[in-house]
């Protein structure tokens, strides 16, 4: 079952036909490449699956409730938090279970024979448990120093990154978000050879769908298992 479809798009600028007669369909898990020379329309086609533009003609689709993350190649990043401050507001649930844990906790010690705070601290910790909560921080640590951060950066705050640093941030956020349908737009510019061979493997273990817009053929040889080609009018 598709998660996202497009049925004869075209795209208009005026007298400028960007695009016409475009269909897809992505499923669940699908790992797409989309190429073809500047001019060809990627990024207007892109465009149009996030429902930033409207095609000229046709339709897109998405499945209910689809969550879509998306990086584009001017990434901006607003926030007037710190560097691991921003990674971590992602857990804001999380963290919220585990603080009432950490409450539950302190009033069980307080009380230890009160059999309903018992069973009411148990519950806590299995969602919290279930919810990765043991695990969150490594994630963020290990994204991070894959991405190029290392702890000395962790205090930085957003404001103060240079562009391609912020892209790189907002890389980080958004795979620790896990959308079900990751949008990349040339992920690779600010990039150097270990990052980039470490979001490979990242990709390679994805879990949910992924279309990477990209002129490295060989970064898409090592994450998608499809190719959309675009040519130019």
């Amino acid at each position: 079952m598709s998660i996202v479809s497009g049925r004869q798009l075209a795209k208009y600028f005026g007298a400028q036909d960007v695009f016409s007669d475009v269909s897809f369909d992505m499923a669940h898990g699908d790992k797409v490449g989309l190429v073809g020379p500047n001019g060809a329309g990627k990024t207007t086609l892109v465009r149009l699956i996030l429902g930033l533009e409207e095609p000229s003609q046709g339709s897109v689709h998405h499945a209910r409730g689809l969550r879509i993350g998306y990086l584009p190649q001017q990434a901006t990043l607003s926030s007037e938090r710190t560097l691991y401050d921003e990674m971590l507001s992602v857990f804001a649930e999380v963290r919220q279970q585990q603080q009432t844990v950490l409450d539950l906790a302190e009033e069980l010690a307080a009380d230890p024979q009160n059999t309903e705070l018992l069973e009411r601290y148990a519950r806590a910790e299995e969602r919290f448990v279930l919810a990765g909560g043991y695990d969150y921080e490594t994630s963020v640590r290990r994204v991070l120093g894959g991405l190029g951060f290392g702890a000395e950066a962790y205090d930085w705050p957003i404001g103060v990154l240079s562009g391609g640093q912020v892209t790189r941030a907002l890389l980080a956020k958004l795979l620790l978000e896990q959308p079900e349908l990751l949008v990349l737009d040339e992920p690779t510019n600010y990039l150097d050879l270990a990052a980039m061979e470490w979001l490979e493997a990242y990709l390679r273990d994805w879990q949910q769908s992924l279309l990477v817009v990209s002129h490295d053929r060989y970064f898409l040889d090592q994450v998608v298992n499809r190719i959309w080609e675009m040519n130019a009018r």
